[in-house]
């Protein structure tokens, strides 16, 4: 009897370790598992965080770009707007009517402004009004009047009895302030050949590709001394091309950036 209490008595000693260390190992490893929970928690809050102050930066240099890009093109529209002013004020200096025969004979003479010059040096600078500064080279020596135009006077329109004017338009003129001296100046279009004169004997030598001013008293007399034809003087256009040139540059350079911008924009918002 007192060996079989031995044994129950060990065997209960074995089943209190036994029970000891399984409560024991419970509790190690739920330790374990928070323990490592927490720590796996750690690690991905420190990644997340990482993660969100990058993209927080990339957004930031995004908004930097953009916020550029529109500056480059507030500045550039300043620039644009100069540029337009700059060549629609050079675009009326270098402007060039055409002759209107039809408003001439309404004595409309603005499509005479301008600059016109002959062979021999001769020149005619016309206002709107019909006014001409003239200047002429006679002996070496330059001499200038002010000439004024008029087609007011129903006498001169003699087109309609006379062919050698039916396509062209006699203009009345005379130095300013003075009653003696008048002449005519007879505007030519371009593509039309003066008549021939004296019998044939004296015909246009003018380049009739162009227009001209033919000055005198005598229709022969015009028709002898070609040198002595006005033709209109083209303005130098040069700067006017180099400003077109430059707006159109800054017009594509706005273009790229713009759309460079509605890219980023539309990025940004994704």
């Amino acid at each position: 009897m007192k060996k079989v209490r031995k044994i129950q008595m060990l065997m209960g000693v074995i089943l209190s370790v036994l029970v000891v260390l399984i409560v024991a190992s419970i509790f190690l490893f739920r330790f374990n598992g928070k323990k490592d929970s927490k720590q796996v928690s750690s690690t991905v809050s420190v990644k997340d965080s990482r993660s969100q102050a990058k993209s927080d930066k990339d957004t930031k240099v995004k908004e930097e770009e953009i916020h550029k890009l529109k500056d480059q093109l507030t500045d550039l529209d300043t620039k644009i707007t100069e540029a337009e002013a700059i060549v629609s004020k050079l675009k009326e200096e270098t402007a060039v009517p055409k002759l209107d025969i039809e408003a001439l004979r309404n004595n409309d003479l603005s499509s005479l402004k301008g600059t016109w010059r002959t062979a021999s040096g001769n020149e005619y600078v016309i206002n709107e009004s019909g006014e001409v500064r003239s200047s002429w080279i006679s002996n070496g020596q330059k001499s200038e009047a002010i000439i004024e135009l008029d087609n007011s006077h129903s006498h001169l329109k003699n087109r309609t009895s006379d062919s050698r004017f039916r396509d062209v338009e006699t203009v009345s003129a005379h130095v300013k302030n003075e009653i003696v001296g008048g002449f005519i100046v007879v505007a030519v279009p371009s593509g039309v050949v003066m008549q021939a004169g004296d019998g044939g004997k004296l015909t246009d030598k003018t380049n009739y590709n162009e227009e001209r001013l033919f000055a005198g008293q005598q229709y022969e007399a015009m028709l002898s001394r070609p040198e002595d034809v006005y033709y209109r003087v083209k303005p130098d256009t040069s700067k006017l091309e180099e400003e077109e040139k430059n707006l159109a540059q800054l017009q594509a350079e706005r273009e790229t950036i713009k759309t460079s911008l509605e890219s980023k924009e539309k990025k940004n918002t994704n």
